[in-house]
């Protein structure tokens, strides 16, 4: 059978809240009863209350001594007064309405604290679907405690899967759908809109007909169990060839960065085994008077670091001085031959065991 066995649980805040929950359950709301709403006043003698006293303002006053005897003082404005579940049944339904929302009752006694909590419990046969309104106090150990009897999605899940078991499952009502999802939340939204034109349901003439569709489309599982629909089940479709070679698989989409890094490159290394001797730099008396060359006369390398080199006027030559821009200029370098002179010369003395003059002499 269809899981239309709806448990719905509210927190009822406020002054007179109780009184107020107690008068629609007893339909001494006159302004309900019109032919504006949704209570059908021609079968209201078919409902019948279980448990707790006839008059709504009885059913408070009840609230209050069994308060008053448990020693609970004044509450705040934002405490909880009461507890109300509701129990509904599909309206095409095949079982023995009171019997069953009597076993709920049970239930609800037992799992909000026990059955001297129970203020009044009344059944419903003059709205669309037959429900159940049962009024709690949460009274526990003395104290008030409606949030911590219902908690928070953990709670209410697991309330919802024990009321499953006990009540509704023995029953034969199946367990209500999860979240619908894809191709089975368009295939539920689709028989949801399809049964409602099939018996011309009233809902389809109100004047809030194309927001009730939008959320049936968005969320069609509550009206699937208000209209005693089946699930419809749909087929996935098997995957191509295609489909199966490019599948990423499961799991997240997402990559994995690693992390680049780079390694000090190694000093290189000759394959000969003589290897050559380090460079080093020509003594300060092999320069001529003058300015020192371009990439000494400024900076100076020492260790790692950039070491500036300060040069005073009177070093340097002043043939070198340019008058219209006021500053000292580097002559250019000999030209390419004149330098290859002075190397063979160089290296001539040198192989000769001679003291060769300094290379720079033979630029000039």
């Amino acid at each position: 059978m269809s899981g239309a066995a709806f448990l719905r649980i509210k927190k009822l805040k406020g002054g007179g809240i109780i009184t107020a929950a107690a008068r629609h359950n007893r339909r001494e709301i006159q302004a309900e009863m019109g032919a504006v709403g949704s209570i059908d006043p021609a079968r209201s003698r078919l409902n019948e209350t279980l448990c707790g006293p006839a008059a709504a303002a009885d059913v408070s006053q009840l609230a209050k001594d069994l308060m008053t005897t448990a020693g609970v003082g004044k509450l705040r404005k934002d405490a909880v007064q009461g507890l109300e579940v509701v129990f509904s049944l599909p309206p095409n339904h095949a079982v023995d309405d009171r019997a069953y929302f009597t076993a709920c009752a049970d239930w609800a006694a037992g799992a909000f604290g026990g059955h001297q909590n129970v203020l009044s419990v009344d059944i419903h046969r003059d709205e669309a679907q037959p429900h159940c309104h049962i009024l709690l106090l949460p009274l526990v150990d003395g104290r008030m405690a409606g949030s911590d009897l219902i908690g928070g999605k953990q709670k209410l899940a697991e309330l919802q899967k024990d009321f499953h078991a006990k009540v509704a499952g023995p029953y034969g009502f199946t367990k209500a759908p999860a979240k619908l999802l894809g191709t089975t939340k368009q295939a539920a939204a689709k028989a949801v809109l399809q049964k409602l034109r099939e018996t011309s349901d009233s809902v389809l003439q109100s004047a809030a007909w194309s927001a009730i569709r939008e959320a049936i489309e968005r969320d069609p599982a509550p009206y699937l169990l208000a209209l005693g629909i089946e699930l419809p089940t749909v087929k996935k479709p098997a995957r191509t060839m295609e489909q199966i070679f490019t599948s990423k698989g499961k799991g997240p989409a997402r990559e994995t960065a690693i992390p680049i890094r780079f390694t000090p490159q190694e000093k290189e290394q000759t394959l000969c085994s003589v290897g050559f001797a380090e460079k080093t730099p020509l003594p300060a008396s092999s320069f001529p008077p003058g300015p020192p060359p371009p990439d000494t006369h400024t900076h100076a390398l020492k260790g790692d670091a950039l070491e500036s080199v300060r040069v005073r006027d009177r070093e340097l030559d002043p043939t070198h001085f340019d008058p219209d821009t006021g500053e000292f200029f580097t002559p250019p370098p000999p030209p390419a031959r004149l330098q290859k002179q002075a190397a063979n010369e160089w290296v001539r003395q040198a192989l000769t065991k001679q003291t060769p003059r300094p290379l720079s002499n033979f630029t000039h």
